[in-house]
């Protein structure tokens, strides 16, 4: 069979090798599975997916960038910048005074406090701290919308190499329906 395929000079395509390439790169499986136009589609699409993982990456360290500016010029804020704890702080109390009273009722002499010699943060009003929180939020915002496209991504790259493995002839794959979503199921055909 195989002298067959190859006498008639078209190439079979192995079901593992498909596989792989739509998996690391789902344009090269459909190139190898002789889908040219599927081959540009797909290209097209990693790259628009990855330059909206990129951009929003990008965006998310601008507007933190953004907001410890803000904090230092406004509020006169300092600390460790990877301090989740504090970002968040300076986002919800005007200073570090009322933070550190609301958080040494609320979990004790065990809670973390920040120093007040000198503050490390002092937000002149609220409205200025609401600016602050507005730019904080949006970077973490455009950090989750970074994640979602990179789970896109991955989606998109399993999807391909199971289309490429059943193109190829190497297996059947379906999707069953269950109550909390659907399971994929791949059956190996043995010739």
């Amino acid at each position: 069979m195989l002298l067959a395929v190859m006498l008639s000079g078209v190439r079979a395509q192995a079901p593992s090798k498909a596989f792989l390439l739509s998996l690391v790169l789902p344009a090269a499986g459909h190139r190898y599975l002789g889908e040219q136009r599927a081959s540009a589609w797909s290209l097209r699409a990693e790259v628009g997916l990855w330059a909206a993982y990129l951009g929003l990456r990008t965006w998310a360290s601008w507007r933190e960038e953004d907001a410890w500016a803000y904090a230092a010029a406004v509020a006169g804020a300092r600390g460790d910048r990877d301090d989740r704890g504090l970002w968040d702080a300076m986002g919800f109390y005007d200073n570090v005074h009322e933070y550190n009273l609301e958080v040494t009722w609320r979990e004790g002499s065990s809670a973390r406090t920040y120093p007040e010699r000198p503050p490390m943060w002092d937000w002149p009003g609220e409205e200025e701290r609401l600016r602050f929180k507005s730019l904080k939020d949006s970077s973490l915002r455009a950090r989750h919308r970074a994640r979602m496209v990179l789970w896109c991504i991955v989606g998109y790259h399993l999807t391909s190499a199971l289309r490429a493995l059943k193109v190829a002839g190497g297996s059947e794959v379906s999707a069953i329906s269950e109550p909390y979503g659907l399971r994929m199921v791949v059956v190996r055909r043995f010739r």
